[in-house]
């Protein structure tokens, strides 16, 4: 099957893609409105784009229903985020912040987490989650055009981290094990990443070596 995106409704080649790119990482993101209106909402187009010399964040946020979500137009406002990590034990909650309400509608009340004071940005943290990134806005790159919208990617940056200490082990480090994260695949699928496994790179390695060990032609 070849497919070619021009010629494809983005009804048919969102789900085909999403399903191929995965699992991808929830981004719990906490924002408020220049009045002072608080917002949360999940994403999945969420990864790192850099760690130095300032750790980068990235959120691509899509249109609902021709127009900008709350979180895109907050962060428009303030220039400032809060993104917290979803676990397997928060990850109903999260995903129920997911509502397609209007704007106004206090997401924290509805499923009821706790608003834990950030210390360098507005938007608080949710208490439940073991981990968050307090984040300020470096940039917001259009990837649509006027004439066809289509998502914003946010880039954050990242001006304090907490981390729960029950995830760090006794070398100071986050221990992986604990930290339950989940994932979004395809549809409604969602994922778990408790089963891993390590691989080491090749780094300097002798091509020879590799190429016996796997060209097989």
């Amino acid at each position: 099957m070849i497919v070619r995106p021009e010629a494809t409704p983005a009804a048919a080649l969102g789900p085909l893609i999403n399903t191929l790119v995965g699992p991808r990482p929830i981004a719990w993101v906490s924002t408020v409105a220049s009045d002072g209106t608080p917002n949360l909402a999940p994403f999945s187009y969420f990864n790192v784009a850099a760690i130095s010399p300032t750790p980068i964040l990235m959120v691509s946020q899509s249109l609902r229903g021709g127009s900008e979500k709350d979180t895109l137009t907050n962060v428009r406002a303030t220039g400032e985020l809060t993104i917290c990590v979803v676990t397997e034990e928060v990850a109903d909650v999260a995903n129920a912040t997911s509502g397609d309400w209007p704007a106004g509608i206090d997401e924290w009340d509805v499923v009821g987490v706790t608003p834990v004071p950030s210390e360098h940005v507005r938007p608080p943290r949710v208490g439940e989650s073991p981990a968050a990134f307090e984040c300020q806005l470096l940039e917001i790159v259009e990837l649509g055009t006027p004439e066809q919208p289509s998502n914003s990617l946010i880039l954050a940056r990242v001006v304090a981290i907490h981390v729960d200490d029950a995830l760090v082990g006794a070398d100071g480090r986050v221990d992986a094990s604990r930290v339950h994260l989940v994932g979004r695949m395809g549809g409604e699928d969602w994922v778990r990443t408790r089963d891993r496994f390590p691989m080491g790179r090749p780094g300097g390695a002798d091509p020879d070596d590799v190429r016996a060990r796997f060209n097989t032609r």
